[in-house]
């Protein structure tokens, strides 16, 4: 950018590409009602991939069949948002599939969207880029929750022209920063393959994200469409940059808020919005997301036992050393051996280790389905 002049024009010419999605009622709603959850009895979960099984992006998802059912979420939790609620989806129209997955020590949100549609809709030309069957996501990697694309109190009535210093100032502080929305084009035929609704395109980007696409049909044809993708949830995600932001430390146990909608075209007007928080909110406040458990790899999936442990310097000075047990599987014993006859039978012990470092370290675990060594070289350093 090398004037601001210039800087301002394409700030302007991006924002006027940004969806159009009754912005009237989006910013006269500044108190927003509590979100009734309509899917009380559903555990949302994150699936985890064993290290050795990270699926390759690139369309093909037989690295996704060993994740079992109850991960896999379908149609009939979906409510179209735009003819009414209780209106039932016709499933010959579009029916689609949403499956979340992680890696532990990654922080990436793993994605498949496998969709049916009678009739995909994706080469039509709308300036706002909107003509097109869509799928939505929304991310809120730390539960942050609240509005993240209208800040509540700063755009009044008559900032709602989107070139309006007030709207300007709003995208580039505010939108998309502590929650994230990607709109998916679903095929990306002639468009970029994501568009994001908030200040930071760059998301959309490799190596903040990734994407493989599978199908075979044409415009206006029915058939089967498969996007395969990973994408970085961040707690704080400003205009600035990556430089600038704060990725989401994925842990397990933990959760994260995600919720998803359907933007389906039938060659005219929009056929449907079909919605998983049955609230059309939730594209721009991240209230009305759910939270989705990161879980632990499937016990099926797990050697029945396997030594793992790692290890951080509390005092380097002073030598003091915390080892923490990471091992696999229903463990009754454990035995340290630091080296010069030195030994703990704590299953996290914290030891104060003399200087230099130290060369091997092993913890062996025991329990029903025997013992398992793990051996470490030259890692352990102190003063």
């Amino acid at each position: 950018m090398t004037t601001p002049e210039l800087r301002k024009w394409r700030i302007a010419t991006r924002l006027i590409a940004l969806p159009v999605l009754s912005l009237s009622a989006f910013l006269s709603a500044q108190t927003e009602s509590e979100f009734v959850n309509p899917h009380p009895d559903v555990e949302f979960k994150v699936f985890q991939f064993p290290r050795d099984a990270i699926p390759r992006i690139d369309g093909a998802i037989d690295d996704w069949a060993m994740i079992p059912e109850d991960y896999r979420y379908r149609t009939d939790l979906l409510n179209d948002t735009e003819d009414g609620h209780g209106v039932s989806i016709d499933r010959d129209d579009i029916d689609v599939t949403v499956t979340l997955g992680w890696v532990k020590g990654m922080n990436r949100l793993y994605i498949l969207y496998e969709a049916h549609d009678d009739f995909w809709d994706f080469e039509r030309f709308n300036p706002n880029g909107y003509l097109n069957d869509i799928f939505e996501i929304v991310v809120d990697g730390d539960l942050s929750g609240g509005p993240f694309i209208f800040e509540p109190g700063k755009l009044p009535d008559n900032s709602r022209d989107r070139n309006s210093p007030e709207f300007i100032e709003n995208h580039l502080s505010f939108a998309g920063y502590h929650a994230q929305n990607y709109h998916f084009y679903t095929p990306p035929v002639n468009n970029a393959w994501v568009l994001v609704w908030g200040s930071q395109p760059w998301i959309g980007e490799f190596p903040y994200s990734n994407y493989a696409y599978d199908f075979d049909f044409e415009h206006g044809e029915s058939g089967r469409l498969v996007l395969e993708c990973w994408i970085t949830p961040y707690d704080n995600a400003p205009y600035a940059g990556p430089d600038q932001a704060t990725e989401t430390r994925l842990v397990e146990g933990e959760s994260i808020g995600v919720s998803w909608s359907i933007l389906d075209f039938d060659g005219d007007k929009r056929d449907g919005h079909y919605n998983l928080a049955h609230d059309v909110r939730m594209v721009r406040d991240a209230t009305y997301l759910f939270p989705f458990r990161l879980m632990p790899i499937e016990a099926a999936l797990q050697p029945r036992i396997r030594a793992e442990w790692s290890f951080e310097v509390i005092d380097l000075d002073k030598g003091v050393v915390a080892f923490r047990d990471e091992s696999i599987g229903d463990i009754e014993s454990w035995k340290w051996d630091f080296g010069n006859g030195r030994e703990s039978t704590e299953a996290s012990p914290v030891v104060t280790l003399s200087g230099g470092v130290r060369k091997v370290i092993t913890l062996e675990v025991s329990g029903d389905a025997g013992t398992s060594k793990r051996t470490r070289y030259w890692d352990v350093m102190v003063k």
